[in-house]
């Protein structure tokens, strides 16, 4: 199989794994993401092998963040809702900061110094990465920005958000400080 044909089965299974949980009885994490605005997913298919790049040119992969909670956002300087929701993407970063959690914001398609002055325009803490030829999120069948995956400390998708969130909200805060013990 090519990796696009595995992209595009990866994104259907977890689609339709989530269509199919809204009918399924929940677990009781399950009824807390959906109440927050998460979509969660239950799939033992294997994590996409994404790349993506550092400010300073080196390639990195979400095997870097192996044994962290992940937050991987894809998002882009000219989408609104990006926009909207990264200043509680920094403030999450930063109260979660000792604990065992990676943000993995991953812009999508755009130059390196466009994505610099976003870091300064908004005063961003958080270590930001380039996907300037929008491999990792075709990788994941990104088809809407901001999409955000959570990961579990061993790589399995969690959950799914299309569209900005406040994550700074109390809620989930608690649920990822719970998380990232």
């Amino acid at each position: 199989m090519t990796s696009q044909q595995i992209s595009l089965a990866f994104l259907t299974a977890v689609c339709l794994l989530a269509l199919l949980s809204c009918s399924n009885a929940a677990v009781p994490e399950d009824e807390v993401f959906r109440s927050l605005g998460i979509q969660p997913v239950d799939t033992d298919l294997p994590t996409p092998g994404i790349e993506f790049t550092d400010s300073s040119g080196k390639s990195l992969s979400l095997a870097d963040f192996q044994d962290t909670v992940v937050l991987l956002n894809f998002w882009a300087s000219w989408c609104p809702p990006c926009r909207a929701e990264m200043p509680s993407m920094d403030r999450l970063s930063q109260e979660l900061g000792d604990r065992e959690f990676s943000m993995v914001a991953i812009n999508v398609g755009e130059p390196e110094s466009l994505v610099e002055s976003f870091v300064k325009e908004f005063g961003i803490g958080f270590p930001v990465y380039t996907d300037p030829e929008s491999r990792a999120a075709a990788e994941f069948g990104i088809s809407a920005l901001p999409t955000s995956i959570l990961l579990d400390r061993s790589g399995t998708v969690r959950a799914v958000v299309t569209g900005a969130l406040e994550w700074d909200d109390a809620e989930i805060l608690a649920m990822l400080k719970d998380w990232t013990r």
